[in-house]
C-alpha cells in the first residue's frame, strides 16, 4: 500500500474520523456526513453498486484503490478483511485523494 496513505488512514482512525465497514460506510453515506469513499480492488459488486446507488445524489467521491481487502486490514491493525472505508474530515479527504492511483467516480 501507498505509504503515505497508509499513513494518512491511521491518522485518520486514530483522530476519529474514519468509517470502517460497509454499514457504517452506508449509514454515514446517506447522513450526508462521509467526504470520501475508498473501495479495495477486490470489492464485491454488490457492494460496491449499493454504495454507488446510495451516493447518486450526493457529492461523496468514491474511488477504488489498486490495493485489496489485505491491505486495507493491515494498515489499519484489523482482524477481520476491510473492503469498505470512508471519512468524514475534507482536510483527510483531500490528502487521501491526492494519493490515490486511480480515478474519481460517482
Amino acid at each position: 500500500m501507498n505509504n503515505k496513505l497508509c499513513g494518512l488512514l491511521g491518522i485518520a482512525r486514530r483522530s476519529g474520523h474514519l468509517l470502517i465497514g460497509f454499514d457504517a460506510v452506508r449509514a454515514a453515506l446517506l447522513a450526508g456526513k462521509t467526504r470520501l469513499i475508498l473501495l479495495a480492488s477486490d470489492c464485491s459488486l454488490k457492494t460496491e453498486k449499493e454504495l454507488r446507488f446510495a451516493a447518486q445524489d450526493k457529492t461523496c467521491p468514491i474511488v477504488q484503490v489498486a490495493e485489496d481487502k489485505e491491505a486495507f486490514t493491515a494498515a489499519l491493525g484489523l482482524q477481520k478483511p476491510v473492503a469498505v472505508i470512508a471519512t468524514d474530515d475534507s482536510g483527510f479527504a483531500a490528502a487521501m485523494l491526492k494519493h490515490t492511483k486511480e480515478d474519481v467516480a460517482l
